[in-house]
C-alpha cells in the first residue's frame, strides 16, 4: 500500500513531537507496612516499608511528583514537555496507608477506593483484612488537604472484564453514588486488575469519568485514559 507524502510527513511529525515529549509516569501501589501480616494483606501487592520510602526518593530525585489530575492535563493538552513528571496512586484503600501518609508529607497520591470495603464488608471474606473505614477516609482528605484526593474502583474489587453491561454499570453507579459528596473526589476510575473491553470505556466516558489502567503503558499525549504501573516491591 502506498503511502502518499502528506502521511509520511504526518507521521514524520508526530515521532519528532514524540521524542520532544517527556513521558509521564503514574504509579500505583497497595500495602505498605513493616511487616507482612500473612492473615490479613496479600503478599503480591505488599511493600515493606523502607523499601517503599527508598522507590519513593529515588522516583523523586528524577520526577517532579505532582497530583493526578494535573498530570491528565499535562497528557491531555502539552503537545511539549520538558519537565519529568510523576503521579501516586494506591489502590483498594487498605488501613496500612495510614503508616506512611506522614512520611509522604506533600507527595500527592490518589486513593482508588471500593466503597463496600470502607463499610465494613472483607474482601474475600477474611476479617483479618483492614480497610480505610469512610470516616478515617475523610479524616486523611481533611488532614492532608490538597495532597490526597479519592476516586472510585468500583462498589466491590470484582475483575471487570468479567461483567456484563448491566452489573459494570451498576458497580460505576453505586461507587459514584457513594463516594460523591466526600471531599477530595475527583472524576476518575481505576479498573480493578486493569482488564477492561471497548464498550466499559465508552460507558465511562459517557458518565464523564475518566478511564484509568494497569497496563504498565507510557503516558506521552492520550486524552482517553491513563496508564499506570506497579510499585508494589522493591524498583531500586
Amino acid at each position: 500500500m502506498m503511502v502518499t507524502w502528506k502521511e509520511f510527513w504526518k507521521k514524520v511529525r508526530r515521532h519528532w513531537m514524540r521524542l520532544r515529549l517527556q513521558p509521564i509516569r503514574v504509579f500505583c501501589f497497595h500495602q505498605v507496612s513493616d511487616e507482612f501480616e500473612p492473615e490479613g494483606m496479600w503478599e503480591c501487592d505488599w511493600t515493606q516499608t523502607e523499601v517503599f520510602k527508598r522507590n519513593i526518593l529515588a522516583l523523586k530525585r528524577k520526577y517532579t511528583f505532582v497530583p493526578l489530575e494535573e498530570a491528565y492535563r499535562h497528557i491531555s493538552n502539552d503537545r511539549i514537555r520538558f519537565k519529568k513528571y510523576a503521579a501516586l496512586t494506591a489502590d483498594d484503600g487498605w488501613a496500612s496507608l495510614k503508616n506512611i501518609l506522614p512520611w509522604l508529607a506533600q507527595v500527592p497520591v490518589t486513593f482508588f477506593l471500593n466503597p463496600l470495603y470502607m463499610d465494613g464488608v472483607h474482601y474475600q471474606s477474611r476479617e483479618t483484612e483492614k480497610f480505610l473505614t469512610r470516616d478515617e477516609v475523610a479524616a486523611l482528605v481533611s488532614q492532608y488537604e490538597p495532597f490526597i484526593t479519592i476516586a472510585s474502583h468500583g462498589w466491590l474489587h470484582k475483575d471487570c472484564h468479567g461483567m456484563v453491561e448491566e452489573e459494570f454499570l451498576a458497580n460505576v453507579e453505586w461507587a459514584e453514588t457513594s463516594l460523591q459528596s466526600m471531599h477530595g473526589k475527583i472524576p476518575f476510575y481505576a479498573f480493578t486488575f486493569g482488564r477492561r473491553t471497548v464498550r466499559q470505556m465508552e460507558i465511562l466516558r459517557q458518565k464523564s469519568l475518566i478511564p484509568v489502567l494497569m497496563d504498565g503503558g507510557v503516558n506521552y499525549n492520550d486524552e482517553k485514559c491513563i496508564h499506570r504501573e506497579l510499585l508494589d516491591g522493591a524498583l531500586f
